[in-house]
């Protein structure tokens, strides 16, 4: 009874291993979103050291929102404050003043003038994963998604390659909306295929690094290369002995 019970349980949590190992790989964040991370007072104390108006460099900062006016946002970490450009309205919907935020993108210095953070990304800190989101909620209601990771999944449209970096329209299973997303690397999908995408959502475009075709749930025979139903009478037969044995 004992070595049924010890095999049993060894064959359990090598299932578990499994689908844990599966969902670690699916959470993974997106690091384009997120790059060197420099405290607030490194830029006001040190800005020539990352001023990006002579030479190119993408940083992540974080801090709270501390003010909103139309052209400019201040975010602050302690006692140290940092301004930041809000020309792009979209990338900052549904952010509000005392919001923790993690912007990645350049910071220019104006030794005479005001020095501006130029944000390519716009997150909600501390990271919100919002799972699966259907098409058609995020188009009516994008503030609540902006700034946070979504995975979608809907019928690719339109497919064109820009600065490399491919332009891709997913419309909603349920109505014809259009979400345009931004995706880097390589891909053989085409128009007419069914996707799913996971990233960033900011402003009105999901940013991801992650795009492939739709695929049905993960099975025993997918987790374990030759897992027929031969393998799932051997599995019941344990069981059976073992609640004999109980």
């Amino acid at each position: 009874m004992n070595m049924v019970h010890r095999l049993l349980t060894s064959l359990f949590a090598f299932f578990l291993s499994c689908g844990v190992l599966s969902g670690a790989a699916a959470s993974d964040l997106n690091t384009i979103f997120e790059l060197e991370l420099v405290p607030l007072s490194d830029i006001v104390e040190n800005p020539t050291v990352y001023d990006s108006t002579m030479a190119y460099r993408k940083v992540s900062v974080v801090g709270n929102i501390s003010a909103i006016d139309k052209h400019l946002i201040t975010i602050s970490q302690g006692s140290y404050e940092l301004k930041v450009d809000h020309t792009n309205l979209q990338q900052f919907t549904g952010f509000n003043v005392g919001d923790g935020v993690k912007l990645t993108g350049q910071f220019l210095y104006d030794p005479i003038g005001t020095s501006i953070f130029y944000p390519d990304y716009v997150l909600h800190y501390p990271i919100v994963e919002m799972g699966e989101v259907d098409i058609s909620a995020i188009i009516s209601n994008a503030s609540s998604y902006n700034g946070k990771y979504i995975t979608v999944t809907g019928n690719l449209t339109g497919i064109r390659s820009t600065m490399g970096a491919y332009v891709v329209d997913i419309s909603s299973l349920d109505t014809d909306q259009n979400l345009r997303v931004s995706y880097y690397g390589s891909t053989d999908l085409k128009v007419g295929d069914m996707v799913t995408v996971s990233g960033l959502l900011n402003g009105d475009v999901l940013y991801s690094e992650q795009m492939g075709k739709k695929r049905p749930p993960l099975s025993l025979s997918t987790l374990i290369p030759g897992f027929t139903g031969l393998w799932t009478m051997i599995i019941i037969g344990l069981l059976v002995i073992y609640m004999k044995h109980e």
